[in-house]
């Protein structure tokens, strides 16, 4: 199954990685847009504006509970990643970062660009949220997206959007599954 994923993301990735730009601050409601506009996304990318939230943030948000955007899970309260809150800003992020399916974790981190660190998950959640909310679609294509988060068990934190909303899951590598790596820099 990997090799011709491999061969399709090969034919066709600059037809399946569309760029965007939302500013998640205004779309979101968690207070005022900036008043800059956002930088050109490069081709792949999605610039996106953020504030100081946490997953549990968004997860609570009045929009994405209005809009049904995000299963309301509790799974994930018990670790601390859920509470940390991101640096507000404006990030460049790839996701999915091209051809880091059929790899182990390790193996995805060697796709990063210089600057690039893997996305947290409260940051994966926001990109996601807001393409839903402005389009209707999932960005990863009925995929997975690995995010930063480690748990026990060598599980890693990952999204993916199941039945029209934002779902975090916790396992590992799967076979038959698309699982890519969701990388991001502060611009």
């Amino acid at each position: 199954m990997c090799i011709s994923l491999k061969r399709l993301e090969e034919e066709a990735w600059p037809i399946l990685l569309p760029s965007f730009s939302y500013d998640a601050v205004a779309l979101l409601g968690f207070g005022e847009g900036g008043g800059e506009p956002l930088p050109e996304p490069a081709p792949g990318e999605v610039v996106i504006r953020v504030g100081a939230w946490s997953l549990l943030d968004l997860r609570a948000c009045e929009t994405v509970v209005r809009h049904n955007l995000m299963w309301d899970e509790d799974w994930y309260n018990e670790y601390p990643f859920s509470r940390e809150k991101l640096n507000p800003g404006v990030y460049r992020v790839r996701m999915p970062v091209p051809y880091s399916n059929c790899k182990d974790f390790a193996e995805q981190k060697k796709l990063l660009l210089s600057g690039e660190e893997v996305a947290p998950v409260a940051l994966a959640a926001a990109v996601l949220l807001c393409h839903l909310k402005q389009t209707g679609k999932d960005l990863l294509g009925y995929g997975w997206g690995r995010c930063a988060e480690a748990l026990r068990g060598g599980l890693r934190v990952e999204l993916a959007v199941s039945r029209g909303r934002v779902r975090v899951y916790r396992w590992g590598r799967r076979g038959g599954v698309i699982v890519r790596l969701v990388a991001a820099r502060k611009s």
